[in-house]
């Protein structure tokens, strides 16, 4: 009898070990379907209100705070903080935002402003450039964090589900990556030049080139430790899991 039972407990911890984290992932993705809507119907009001709004200024790959202003307007936001663009003449707190400097306020955020490396990793375990999507940050009323971000990504906007303090905080687990894509080549970005969509939608960064995460959503696609969001082993799970 205490064999059949100690047999019974190594079956059952070893059924968990795999169930519990697809469990999860399925929520994660439930509640990315969710964010994704909310933020593009944001998008869609700001682009019917505002058409002529410009939301990236010449020479600069980074959003204006004009843009993002009137994206949080339309959110339910339940706070903001962190840096913004070097165009704009008055910045936010950096320092309380910073997850590298906490303040309990702001423990929602995985953020860190100056760094080469962060808190987020990539589905192969590495890191992600906190460059990436470190303009501003933004807790919204269903618990997710969002971050603006505008680097070698280009125009973005990064998704932590359930906030910093839900975790496993990976790209492709419970983070997860919109992109702004240009269809114009204007210097200046103006709202009606751009294009809604998740990492690894046809014509996003690197979703047709299979060296980047873009392209696929697996730990093996993608670089382990990325300069950018697109470059990162797990972004093309953005695009999938919307499919699903």
């Amino acid at each position: 009898m205490l064999i059949t039972l100690a047999i019974i407990g190594i079956v059952a911890a070893l059924t968990l070990t795999t169930v519990v984290p697809e469990i999860q992932l399925r929520q994660n993705i439930a509640k990315w379907k969710e964010c994704y809507s909310i933020l593009n119907n944001a998008f869609n009001m700001v682009l019917a209100e505002n058409p002529n709004l410009k939301v990236s200024q010449a020479g600069y790959n980074a959003m204006t705070r004009e843009f993002i202003n009137l994206l949080l307007e339309k959110l339910n936001v339940v706070e903001t903080c962190g840096g913004l663009p070097v165009y704009d003449s008055e910045p936010y707190d950096k320092n309380s935002c910073d997850c590298w400097n906490p303040h309990p306020k702001f423990s929602w955020a995985g953020i860190h402003f100056g760094a080469s490396a962060s808190v987020y990793k990539t589905l192969a375990g590495g890191s992600i450039n906190a460059y990436d999507y470190a303009n501003r940050a933004a807790l919204l009323n269903n618990g997710a964090a969002i971050y603006f971000g505008s680097a070698g990504s280009g125009l973005m906007i990064l998704v932590d589900v359930n906030n910093f303090n839900g975790g496993p905080n990976v790209l492709g687990k419970d983070v997860f990556a919109i992109t702004f894509m240009k269809v114009s080549n204007q210097k200046s970005v103006y709202i009606e030049d751009l294009k809604f969509a998740p990492f690894g939608a046809a014509g996003t960064y690197g979703a047709s080139d299979p060296q980047y995460g873009s392209s696929g959503c697996s730990p093996s696609v993608g670089e382990k430790d990325a300069l950018y969001v697109f470059k990162a082993s797990g972004a093309g799970c953005s695009y999938k899991y919307l499919m699903k």
